[in-house]
């Protein structure tokens, strides 16, 4: 330890090369902060919208092409076969919901508020009756929990011809999906009223299905697809079955095309402070040769040489990974707080982004930018192995 602290010495002595070491630490620190907080946005991204796909939709739905129909014992053994844990039976209109002269196309759903949680993990409190609306929608309309809003509603499946009904409802709360477009359209009531309200009795139009645990994130999606591919070949033509990403499917596709796309772009803000490295390596290899020529003329060895020069290129490397680290918390703090990084979730889909980091994600990154700064230590090895003592000190003697 003394003697790297003492060659370390050498190597820093004067301002100049202390100066570059540390624009050569924070340079390579940000190109991985970057990398890693790309890959964190899209997997974050990714998780945010499958959570909130699942907790407005469970994982299977089921509609029929005849609109509404009943849950019969048929159809009850058919969904034994996929081990369904939860079944929420989901009476769901469009309307119009009005407030003080401002109007919104919402979509209601009427529910039982036990099954559906049980289903999507999603808690809707309806133990006053009344509505519980998405939180964009009661921005958007104005409108906070005790206030009264207008529902139009049309008369049921088949009143078609009938003049609309309008209800009005007292809202109970609010509710977050964390998807922007059902935050804005989502509104929640008791079943048993918006059938009264549609005169359809016991007859539901979708069917909510879970057959994974929705309290725990979901790693992959061939389960719920080969669930839904089951259920698909024993159900009748009358009924649709499709999973809960079926209406994002593309935006889930494109993420992962994108993280791998840019991920590799980004390599070249790697390759400049690589770059960066390899300046400040000529530059200690230039100023520094005839110490290191003197040092193994006294009798250091290449090898104790190396062995200093290759541990400060892993103690450079693991500052830069816990610098960049730290970037990566300081800008998800900076995304869930300022208001300046707060995306537009009509364009983006999500009410807001955050950075999620797994293991993968770390390893991944540290690994890579490992296998990059060893280039210039490589570098530096070949320099020094390719002169002899005598040729050094005989070049910088006469230099």
């Amino acid at each position: 330890m003394k003697s790297y602290l003492s060659i370390l010495k050498i190597v820093l002595h004067g301002r100049s090369a202390g100066k570059i070491l540390l624009a050569t630490i924070f340079s390579f620190t940000f190109s991985i902060a970057v990398i890693l907080c790309t890959f964190g946005l899209m997997d974050g991204f990714d998780h945010l919208l499958k959570s909130g796909l699942r907790h407005s939709s469970g994982d299977i739905l089921i509609t029929s092409k005849k609109g509404f129909f009943k849950v019969d014992a048929a159809l009850l053994e058919v969904l034994k076969s996929v081990k369904t844990r939860s079944i929420a039976p989901v009476i769901q209109t469009e309307a119009f919901a009005l407030y003080q002269g401002i109007s919104k196309g919402v979509l209601v759903r009427g529910i039982e508020p036990d099954n559906f949680s049980s289903a999507t993990g999603l808690k809707v409190n309806l133990s006053n009756g009344g509505l519980v609306i998405g939180e964009e929608l009661a921005r958007a309309l104005k409108v906070s929990p005790g206030d009264e809003i207008a529902l139009t509603f049309g008369r049921g499946n088949e009143s078609s011809d009938s003049l609309p009904t309008v209800r009005q409802f007292k809202v109970s709360g609010l509710i977050k999906h964390g998807i922007y477009q059902k935050d804005l359209r989502f509104v929640y009531l008791l079943r048993k009223d918006l059938a009264q309200v549609l005169d359809v009795h016991e007859f539901i139009n979708l069917l909510i299905l879970t057959t994974q645990d929705p309290a725990k994130p979901l790693k992959s999606l061939d389960i719920i697809k080969n669930d839904q591919q089951k259920l698909r070949s024993q159900l009748s033509q009358e009924y649709f079955v499709r999973p809960f990403w079926s209406e994002y499917s593309f935006l889930i596709e494109a993420v992962k095309v994108e993280k791998l796309s840019i991920s590799l772009i980004l390599q070249l803000i790697v390759i400049v402070a690589v770059f960066n490295i390899m300046a400040f390596v000529i530059y200690i290899m230039e100023k520094k040769a005839q110490d290191f020529f003197f040092l193994r003329a006294v009798g250091m060895s290449l090898k104790s040489l190396m062995r200093f020069w290759f541990i400060s290129i892993f103690i450079l490397w693991t500052m830069a990974c816990v610098g960049a680290h730290i970037l990566s918390l300081v800008f998800n703090w900076a995304l869930a707080n300022l208001s300046f990084l707060q995306i537009p979730g009509e364009i983006y889909v999500l009410s807001s982004l955050q950075i999620r980091l797994d293991s993968t994600a770390y390893i991944t990154v540290y690994l890579v930018s490992l296998v990059w700064v060893l280039i210039p230590g490589l570098f530096g090895y070949w320099r020094l192995k390719r002169r002899s003592i005598v040729q050094g000190l005989r070049q910088e003697f006469s230099s």
